[in-house]
């Protein structure tokens, strides 16, 4: 992508991507760059990529939180649903006991 002021500034408090919501702003930002003429085809397919796994990625949370709460109503103690719009995208492998 070619430098953008415009693009720059708004993302400019990103300083690392660590949240799948950061990701969906740095998408969003993407789309606004190609409707201003700023980035070229190669990068617009680039971003349709990376805007399809966001899509993917979403989706899953959703199923998640569906999972969740249909198996809370049946009965099951299954503690909380967290970082929901918040996955982490990296970091350190959980523990033991934060993978049960």
């Amino acid at each position: 992508m070619k430098p953008s002021a415009n693009t720059h500034d708004s993302l400019a408090d990103i300083e690392r991507l660590e949240t799948s919501g950061q990701l969906r702003r740095v998408g969003a930002q993407m789309l606004l760059a190609l409707a201003r003429k700023e980035i070229s085809a190669t990068d617009v397919d680039s971003a349709s990529k990376m805007i399809d796994a966001q899509a993917r990625s979403l989706e899953a949370e959703v199923k998640t939180m569906k999972a969740c709460i249909e198996l809370r109503e049946r009965g099951a103690d299954i503690g909380k649903a967290v970082h929901l719009g918040q996955l982490l995208l990296g970091g350190a492998a959980p523990t033991a006991s934060e993978a049960s």
